[in-house]
């Protein structure tokens, strides 16, 4: 048997995005019971070589799935100005007991849905019941996937949006609405935006902290998700609870690194990872008004999990383009 060559939109074809939603859950959980094997992400900063931009190796093994792989994905600034997507990458897999490659396919769809499943199921451990409202910082691709995905796991949230460029934010806001049915509110700023939120996700590439502590309100979860700091020190030393995906990965990139470089904050500062919260071992909210930050930086295994389910369900439909590599 080769090696299978999955586009993107063979893979979104198979893919729905409730069933990224559940993967999403069931790898946080798997995580918390040990069941993966994952080393922080390893990161190439390309601007040495003469670009704006950056690449991550995210190797995995699901134990009780018995996948393995990689995502090899980065972020190219340029891209905007070729017609091409900010985000572009693969994922490969392999089989674990031999190493032959199973399949090679388009990342984008992938780690964008699982992004945004990650936040919803992050709100879901983290948030107050009865989430009213939910904060989009960010009218990327990924925030229109943690949108969806919000709405799913909160359909009665109302929804509110900002970016920094107002045509963005309209496309946003109609694209929500066409294709998927979610109806948004424009916000004038991030900190109208925060007013009265229950849950906030930040989801930009802001390479400078712009969201202030007085903007969260009392029992808002923050979702800070990416490979930046977006929330200004303030925020993240006073938060009441600090959770992560992965402390491995948080402590060298993404909304903490700063401050574990400058040692204001450390692993005896995380109240757990999120995993351990999902698979029952450690407690999440203790009260309403208690102001938590998540980490999201972003766990490989989540990408091979949802990786190996689309090969599995391309293999049975006949989907994608057999080639033989050995």
């Amino acid at each position: 048997m080769g090696t299978i060559i999955l586009t993107g939109g063979d893979t979104a074809a198979v893919l729905p995005r409730e069933d990224v939603i559940g993967m999403v859950d069931t790898v946080f959980k798997a995580w918390g019971d040990g069941d993966v094997v994952m080393p922080p992400k390893i990161n190439l900063d390309m601007s040495r070589c003469g670009f704006d931009s950056w690449a991550n190796a995210m190797p995995a093994c699901v134990v009780t799935r018995n996948v393995a792989g990689v995502k090899w994905i980065g972020g190219y600034k340029g891209n905007a100005a070729k017609g091409l997507p900010y985000i572009m990458g693969i994922v490969v897999l392999t089989d674990p007991e031999t190493g032959r490659t199973l399949a090679v396919m388009d990342a984008a769809y992938i780690s964008d849905w699982r992004t945004g499943a990650s936040a919803a199921i992050a709100a879901k451990y983290l948030a107050n019941p009865g989430l009213g409202k939910v904060a989009v910082v960010g009218a990327g691709a990924q925030g229109k996937t943690a949108a969806v995905c919000l709405r799913h796991v909160f359909p009665e949230a109302e929804i509110a949006v900002a970016d920094v460029a107002p045509e963005r934010l309209r496309a946003f806001r109609a694209e929500m609405a066409g294709k998927y049915q979610v109806e948004v509110t424009e916000a004038k700023s991030a900190e109208d935006a925060l007013r009265g939120a229950g849950a906030a996700v930040l989801l930009t590439t802001a390479t400078k902290p712009f969201v202030e502590a007085g903007w969260v309100p009392e029992g808002c979860v923050t979702l800070a998700m990416g490979s930046y700091q977006q929330a200004e020190d303030g925020l993240i030393l006073g938060a009441d609870k600090i959770f992560v995906d992965s402390w491995g990965q948080a402590a060298h990139r993404g909304e903490l690194k700063n401050l574990c470089d400058a040692g204001k904050i450390g692993e005896a500062d995380i109240s757990a990872e999120l995993g351990f919260v999902a698979a029952g071992k450690r407690p999440g909210r203790a009260n309403a008004k208690e102001r938590i930050l998540a980490v999201l930086v972003g766990l490989g295994a989540h990408d091979v999990l949802i990786a190996g389910e689309a090969y599995r369900r391309a293999v049975e439909r006949g989907l994608g383009q057999t080639v033989n590599l050995n």
